[in-house]
């Protein structure tokens, strides 16, 4: 098996050096001119160290042949316009994610790719005033929290998303505590508790 992984970021990186230990050879396609752009170094360095690991740049996928399976598709190259079709026996398309979070106000922080900033990323942004320390999903809203791939993480999981739910919801039931209340006031003004912004991918 040969597969072909469409996409830069690191998903596909470490996808790549997954199917490496299985397939002959593992091709990233790749519309861009350089793997440093979307990807961390520490992968791009891994997957440098693998001999059946190799990049397509400036290419992409406009067709894809077979019947039960895939066994070939068709890559146009972004310089020459050129199509050629090649073998492939597995298509794995990773798209990536963005935040989606242009419609939150601007008083609850984001990085420049829209992720909303919780805890020490709040206090690190100066985006925090209270006198207490935020919680670790809390945003720079006191009482607004986020979990999951909306929150600036270097992890994106399912399973981190579960479990950062569940403790939002225990951040929310403290904030809501009368005696919390008091003690988590902004200049005597209280705000409102949310949770669980969704991300589209």
């Amino acid at each position: 098996m040969s597969p072909r992984v469409v996409w830069t970021e690191n998903s596909a990186g470490q996808a790549a050096l997954y199917f490496a230990n299985h397939a002959r050879t593992v091709t990233l396609v790749v519309r861009g001119d350089s793997l440093e752009k979307s990807m961390s170094h520490y992968l791009i360095a891994q997957l440098g160290s693998k001999s059946n690991v190799k990049g397509q740049l400036r290419s992409e996928v406009v067709g894809a042949h077979g019947d039960t399976h895939p066994t070939g598709i068709d890559i146009r190259d972004g310089t020459s316009a050129k199509v050629r079709r090649g073998d492939c026996g597995g298509l794995f398309v990773f798209i990536g994610a963005h935040a989606e979070t242009g419609w939150l106000p601007g008083k609850i922080a984001r990085d420049a790719r829209g992720y909303v900033l919780t805890g020490d990323d709040v206090v690190k942004a100066g985006r925090w005033s209270p006198s207490r320390d935020p919680s670790l999903l809390e945003s720079s809203v006191p009482g607004i929290f986020a979990c999951g791939d909306i929150r600036l993480s270097p992890i994106k999981r399912v399973a981190s998303a579960v479990g950062e739910g569940s403790m939002a919801i225990a951040f929310v039931h403290k904030y809501l505590q009368p005696d919390a209340q008091r003690h988590w006031s902004k200049g005597g003004h209280h705000y409102r508790a949310g949770v669980d912004f969704s991300s589209r991918r």
